[in-house]
């Protein structure tokens, strides 16, 4: 091939370079921007509750749920560390007489030329998100079946494409609202597995939130995790496969955890106001 069919292969490549970096881009953020996010809001929400309950009950209050929170936090971790292959070099699941106050942690290792390890990173920085969801998930089909039927039918309905829709607010509005009516109806009140199960959410609610280290852990692998987006986009281009069709499986994808992340995004809400009230009674009378 001459030096001018070169020039131009080059420049009719260029376009389509760009549309591939743009279109990974999207997906990237499509993928990870839901998870930061709630990872933000319920750390939040978590940081917020705490403040509450250290004032006006003492570390007590958070010791009564780490039993359970903490090893469903830390369990998220380790599980992505083995499925992503990272060594794993000391593990704490549960630590009540830590002098630094550090519940429980999942110290690790990986080979850092490897693009799978890398991309590792992410899944076990927000690994304790998707284990605090599958605990609720699992923990409400042993426990309260005929919610969770009831429950796992609203969030089908939910991440369907009508979610993207002009009235997609008022969908997840009434989805949410729709849960709360499932689960705190006046007719479980009398229901022995819905106050385990309450107490079990309460639990893994208040110990969800992604650490400042959890964080930043899951920003190291987003690097790899956007050049493997790219290869794969670059390979599907080869194949002349519809990439744009991923960037709408990754919206979808993304419905499907909204609406069980809505469990603990409840839960941590419900967490938070309880703490609001009882530091405002006792404002009010001290």
């Amino acid at each position: 091939m001459s030096k001018p069919e070169n020039r131009i292969m080059r420049q009719l490549m260029i376009p389509e370079l760009l549309k591939i970096l743009e279109l990974s881009l999207l997906e990237l953020l499509a993928f990870v921007g839901p998870v930061l996010l709630l990872g933000l809001l319920l750390g939040s929400m978590e940081k917020r509750a705490n403040i509450y309950f250290r004032k006006n009950i003492g570390n007590k209050a958070l010791l009564l749920t780490a039993w359970i929170g903490v090893p469903v936090h830390e369990v998220g971790h380790l599980l992505m560390c083995w499925l992503f292959r990272h060594k794993v070099t000391k593990v704490k699941l549960l630590d009540l007489k830590s002098k630094d106050g550090t519940l429980g942690y999942v110290r690790h290792s990986y080979n850092r030329k490897s693009l799978y390890q890398s991309v590792g990173n992410f899944f076990i920085g927000i690994g304790p998100i998707l284990s605090a969801n599958v605990f609720l998930i699992v923990s409400m089909y042993l426990l309260l079946p005929e919610i969770f039927r009831e429950i796992t039918g609203q969030m089908l309905l939910f991440s369907s494409m009508t979610a993207f829709g002009p009235s997609g607010l008022e969908y997840i509005a009434g989805f949410l609202l729709s849960i709360v009516s499932s689960l705190f109806d006046l007719s479980n009140a009398g229901n022995i597995s819905f106050w385990i199960y309450i107490f079990l959410a309460f639990g893994v609610s208040s110990h969800i939130a992604l650490s400042t280290a959890d964080l930043k852990g899951a920003a190291k692998g987003l690097p790899a995790l956007f050049l493997l987006i790219v290869l794969a986009n670059i390979l599907a281009y080869a194949l002349d496969v519809n990439t744009e069709e991923a960037l709408t499986r990754t919206f979808l994808y993304n419905m499907y955890l909204l609406a069980f992340t809505a469990l603990s995004v409840i839960f941590s809400g419900i967490n938070m106001t309880a703490g609001y009230f009882i530091n405002s009674y006792r404002s009010l009378f001290n």
